[in-house]
């Protein structure tokens, strides 16, 4: 499969993802949308920049009045790293929007008929959640960050995706009964979107993660999937490089440094 038709299907279970996920969202222009998910963070609150827009200004300017609308004054705008241009840039600046100083992450690919598997033995015990979140979002919150309120709005969060009927399923890896490191798996068609990829910080950089992300492309591959897509940043874009992710493209981060 093409670069762009790879592109397209990553786009597709990115909406597919923040859609269920989201309380609202706005399409701006052929496929630019932004979504509310009325989580306090500003990531979570994206204006996704992902078409050519003849004039950025009205484009912003759309995104500020639905997000004011929803009292919603900190947000990101996410610009793909090839439809960035000097007119967009300087609509950026005149809304105080700044790159920020990790402001940047890449669209990943692992297809099983490009790479070559790296599966090791895994020594977690990784299993679903299937009802009880409160472990799952414990250690989602110890690797993330976040507080008990975003924790909660969070869960709230999943809880929307779920009565929408969203093909997503959560898993927690587990070191002698506790629990260490999270995973989301989000399905679309014959493709799956990995999410939430974190590692309590006690038990970093022993390998965990990489096992979460090998045990989803060991259950994509048994379910006879034929693309897995991810969002890396750059602290984890090394490890999945050796797994066997390949990039798309890179998306620019923007943040508001003041208030409206």
């Amino acid at each position: 499969m093409n670069i762009n038709n790879l592109k397209t299907e990553f786009h597709a279970l990115e909406d597919h993802f923040s859609s269920a996920i989201s309380l609202k969202k706005l399409s701006i222009g052929k496929n630019s949308i932004a979504y509310y998910a009325g989580i306090d963070l500003p990531h979570f609150n994206v204006l996704l920049h992902r078409d050519n827009i003849q004039e950025p200004e009205l484009f912003i300017n759309g995104a500020k009045q639905f997000f004011n609308q929803n009292d919603v004054y900190k947000w990101v705008c996410v610009v793909r790293n090839d439809l960035n241009s000097d007119a967009l840039q300087n609509a950026l600046k005149i809304h105080n929007f700044i790159f920020e100083e990790s402001g940047s992450s890449t669209a990943l690919c692992y297809s099983f008929g490009k790479n070559s598997e790296m599966i090791h033995e895994v020594s977690l015990d990784i299993l679903p959640v299937e009802h009880n979140h409160i472990e799952w979002l414990a250690v989602m919150q110890a690797g993330f960050g976040g507080t008990d309120i975003t924790n909660n709005q969070y869960c709230q969060a999943l809880g929307r995706a779920k009565s929408k009927g969203i093909s997503m399923q959560h898993f927690l890896g587990y070191v002698q009964n506790v629990p260490v490191a999270t995973m989301t798996l989000t399905f679309l068609n014959n493709c799956v979107r990995i999410d939430n990829v974190a590692t309590h910080p006690n038990y970093q950089r022993l390998g965990y993660a990489t096992q979460m992300v090998q045990f989803a492309i060991s259950l994509a591959k048994q379910m006879d999937i034929k693309n897995c897509f991810l969002d890396a940043s750059s602290k984890g874009l090394g490890l999945y490089k050796r797994i066997g992710f390949f990039e798309l493209f890179t998306y620019n981060i923007y943040g508001c440094k003041s208030n409206y």
